[in-house]
């Protein structure tokens, strides 16, 4: 499938070099200037068009991925998930207390915050992601 998405883009490629140099020409040619700037951005696009082609599908990656780390990352994904839902709701916590308690809440909702970036760096590091 690769084999025949490159040969596929190689043929974009191609086409789009040459409708890139005639709109080149028709741009020298004041006349033509109308048709050849339009021909010029179908170039450009297919040039991306092309890239696209080359580039791997995000399924690919994703499969890739999980080939290469297995169901680690679902784990590590849970477990980073409660870890940033427990620190939001704690600094929610400081914030409904206003007034004088406020800086005492905010510090230990800082901390908390702190801490679960530290524990889901160190999730992170322990599956190799």
């Amino acid at each position: 499938m690769r084999l025949a998405r490159g040969i596929g883009a190689a043929g974009v490629f191609l086409l789009a070099t040459v409708l890139m140099i005639v709109s080149l020409v028709c741009c020298v040619t004041v006349v033509l200037l109308p048709l050849g700037i339009p021909l010029a951005l179908l170039a450009m696009r297919l040039y991306g068009k092309g890239t696209k082609m080359l580039l791997p599908r995000p399924q690919e990656v994703q499969r890739g991925l999980h080939k290469l780390w297995g169901r680690k990352t679902k784990q590590v994904r849970k477990d980073t998930a409660s870890e940033v839902k427990g620190a939001r709701k704690s600094f929610r916590k400081a914030r409904k207390g206003a007034g004088d308690q406020f800086e005492g809440a905010a510090k230990s909702a800082r901390k908390a915050r702190k801490n679960a970036g530290r524990r889901v760096r160190k999730l992170r590091k322990a599956a190799h992601v």
